[in-house]
């Protein structure tokens, strides 16, 4: 008699064992499994909302890259995307390759998680999720792989973390934390719960928003399609923070809270620099403060009460460098843009009113930035790229390891700390104080500064980029248009030919 859906289903997911000739402990043990380590009995419990079947998933699977497939032959090939503005292609390139090698550590983390999580089904979703963040590594790849030839900048879809440049120190610093050194509960926290479904709904469902308003619809497509499977696993970080509520809630805090800020400045820096800055002016809905405000706070701070816990401690802090953070680390990425694989533009009067609009208390503080900063411009004319450039390294933040951008413009937030002989520079409180929780995971890091103080990476700047962090003239970034803007004295309307 054939069993209906439901008659198996439950069955199947929840396949556990009883150990008769080996302790529980030797087959997960703590160091590996996670804590705290509690027997198998207390994980019965473990349950996640949404169920599917192995047969389910490969079919659903199948109709999403068949989806794919006939959007990439449709609008996915070099002439669709050589109609964008360029600044746009730069928000591509930094969304590709920030993320794609990251869901390949994902599949790590996941796999540790399938063989180590302490319930069966639990087990099985992190068997699901591992297939899914493949999938995420590849539809990138397999997308951006054939505008190489056209613009080398996309190479760095595979090609950035494999590199030594500070955004690539700073993500490999992050996601190898966050996907391959975390057992499987820190995992299903981080990952999971802080990561997957809060934030990754800016890149998601935000840049997807933004990606229909601009009119690329590849990219809009490939982002949705990626969202599909986070929405279903990222169902494993609840039930597992809840478990951890009930039986360490200092713990289940002291995660939430590293996590949130970590995850807060990775994509303060991903996504928006995207959605202020390389968005053109007329698509551009909403501001990544009003987007951060609609997708994650509300619906961070409502998930948090229901699991008994705490908004961060840093909350005030964290509220206030959402109308600083990014823009100071685009002031600073724009002066320093060869050090980077996709080009910059320069903020014009629109932009600026556009900016001053979303950003009324923070904004006067950074548009004598763009004034000095345009004044250059006009004074060297178009095509002097390095008289509106930095000469010497800048300073990185010894745990984050993005540059010291915290703060204001008119308030430094570094803090200084001597460690075991090392003098250390944190951008922020919160970056401090997690270092000091666990410094042994993070004392060993070099930030760039201290490579180059090491004699491991060239003082020199354009020795760096070119030496260290592999950038070629032909790939370190650029302002998008050379300085050529029509409000410019003398210049070219962005984006238009020159």
């Amino acid at each position: 008699m054939r069993l209906l859906r439901h008659e198996w289903l439950d069955l199947a997911r929840k396949l556990d064992w009883s150990y008769s000739y080996v302790q529980e402990r030797s087959v997960f043990p703590e160091a590996i499994s996670g804590r705290p380590w509690l027997e198998q009995a207390a994980w019965e419990d473990w349950d996640e909302p949404y169920r599917t079947s192995f047969g389910e998933y490969v079919s659903a699977q199948h109709e999403k890259e068949a989806s794919i497939v006939a959007v990439r032959e449709a609008v996915g090939r070099v002439g669709d995307f050589a109609r964008h503005d360029r600044a746009w292609l730069s928000a591509l390139k930094l969304h590709g390759a920030t993320l794609p090698l990251a869901e390949f550590a994902a599949v790590i983390g996941n796999l540790r998680a399938a063989r180590f999580g302490r319930d069966g089904a639990w087990r099985t979703m992190a068997a699901l999720g591992a297939l899914d963040e493949l999938r995420h590594t590849q539809i990138p790849l397999a997308v951006l792989h054939d505008l190489v030839a056209w613009d080398a900048q996309f190479d760095f879809t595979h090609r950035l973390f494999h590199t030594d440049g500070w955004v690539a120190i700073a993500a490999r610093h992050f996601a190898d934390e966050l996907l391959l050194g975390s057992n499987p509960v820190e995992f299903a926290v981080a990952t999971n719960f802080v990561f997957e479904t809060g934030f990754t709904n800016l890149q998601f469902v935000g840049l997807s928003a933004v990606a229909h308003a601009v009119g690329d619809r590849m990219f809009e497509k490939m982002v949705q399609s990626i969202q599909t499977d986070e929405a279903r696993h990222a169902q494993i970080g609840g039930p597992v923070l809840r478990k951890l509520c009930e039986h360490d809630h200092a713990y289940a805090q002291f995660l939430v809270d590293k996590w949130f800020w970590r995850s807060f400045h990775f994509f303060a820096v991903v996504t928006g620099f995207a959605m202020d800055y390389l968005t053109p002016l007329p698509h551009r809905k909403q501001s990544f403060r009003e987007f951060m405000d609609e997708w994650v706070l509300g619906q961070f701070e409502r998930t948090l009460r229901e699991y008994g816990l705490a908004r961060p401690y840093y909350w005030d802090e964290f509220l206030a460098s959402l109308d600083y953070y990014h823009h100071q680390a685009y002031a600073s990425a724009y002066t320093y843009r060869a050090t980077m694989w996709f080009d910059f533009t320069l903020p014009g009067p629109e932009e600026r009113a556009w900016l001053a609009e979303k950003y009324p208390q923070s904004w006067p503080e950074f548009a004598p930035v763009w004034e000095r900063i345009s004044a250059r411009w006009q004074a060297a004319g178009p095509d002097v790229e390095w008289f509106t450039h930095g000469v010497t390294p800048i300073g990185f933040c010894s745990l984050c390891q993005f540059p010291l951008c915290a703060g204001t413009p008119r308030r430094n937030a570094a803090r200084v700390v001597e460690h075991e002989g090392r003098r250390l520079i944190f951008c922020s409180e919160p970056c401090r104080h997690f270092f000091e929780q666990e410094p042994e995971r993070y004392a060993a890091h070099e930030t760039v500064v201290e490579r180059i103080l090491a004699g491991k990476a060239p003082a020199n700047l354009i020795a760096l980029v070119r030496d260290y962090f592999g950038l070629s003239e032909d790939l370190w970034g650029k302002d998008a248009v050379h300085g050529r803007y029509d409000w410019l004295a003398g210049g070219a309307a962005p984006g238009s030919a020159e």
